[in-house]
């Protein structure tokens, strides 16, 4: 029963700080979308970076959502 404690914990940390790179990726590519924050980042290399962050925004949401889904 302690084991399912310390997992719980360890859940909950990774879920948290999984969380805050989701809000970083969404963030920094919405920055990338409406600023010229790097300027040489133009034309398909800032569209697929701005792809590539919200892919993994997504991918990591949705382990975060399966993490919870289980623990409940």
């Amino acid at each position: 029963m302690g084991i399912f404690f310390v997992n719980m914990k360890t859940t909950i940390i990774q879920s948290i700080t999984g969380g805050l790179v989701v809000v970083v990726a969404i963030i920094f590519a919405g920055m990338l979308a409406f600023k010229d924050i790097l300027p040489y980042l133009n034309g398909w290399k800032r569209m697929v970076t701005i792809a590539v962050l919200f892919l993994y925004a997504a991918y990591r949401f949705s382990r975060i959502y399966k993490d919870f889904k289980k623990v409940q």
